[in-house]
């Protein structure tokens, strides 16, 4: 009930009515190498569905750190995750993560969980977000992203190369997921203005 009320009261940042799947979240954790990874940022984590299995598959020094815009979420995570050590429920815009990761004297993601929904987010928002991730990224982490269409694919491809795509049709709606590395020059000026506009 929590997630539909949330998607009625603001249905640009949470994007679907209902949870993921347990298909979804496998697909979309699967590539991360759970035995190595020192820290985990999960953007727009709701009401926790991929941070169970991020919570059950890391190990216990590994830092994981939840983004949410949402204060709703934030108070279902805290109640549900706050006891755990290193874990970090920080209510805020994913945009504004380096700065959170600073201040609480953490390291850089090997990986950035993605499921903010960028075709109903503001343009210049979307953009600030990706620009963000690829500079806060370790060089050689991993953004891996569950959305429902591939119309966003050329927005995403001017910050990060791609190095994996899956369909998952066992999802309501089915979602695709997929897999970037951060690229290290910077879009050109034209091109930005033109996907910022």
């Amino acid at each position: 009930m929590a997630f539909l009320e949330e998607f009625l009261r603001n249905p640009a940042t949470v994007g679907s009515l209902v949870p993921s799947s347990r298909e979804l979240t496998d697909n979309v954790t699967a590539p991360i190498d759970f035995s190595s990874a020192s820290c985990i940022v999960e953007y727009g984590p709701g009401t926790g569905v991929f941070t169970d299995i991020l919570m059950a598959r890391r190990r216990p020094e590994t830092v994981l750190v939840l983004v949410e815009v949402s204060r709703r979420f934030c108070q279902l995570l805290q109640a549900r995750y706050a006891d755990h050590a290193n874990v970090y429920i920080l209510h805020g815009s994913a945009d504004k993560t380096g700065d959170y990761l600073r201040k609480l004297g953490l390291p850089k993601p090997d990986y950035v969980v993605c499921g903010l929904p960028f075709s109903s987010l503001p343009r210049r928002l979307g953009w600030r977000i990706l620009e963000h991730t690829r500079e806060l990224l370790l060089p050689a982490g991993q953004l891996i992203l569950f959305q429902y269409s591939l119309r966003n694919t050329r927005l995403f491809e001017r910050f990060f190369q791609p190095i994996g795509q899956e369909h998952v049709l066992l999802n309501l709606p089915p979602a695709y997921v997929l897999r970037y590395q951060p690229l290290r020059a910077a879009p050109a000026p034209r091109a930005r203005a033109r996907l910022e506009a």
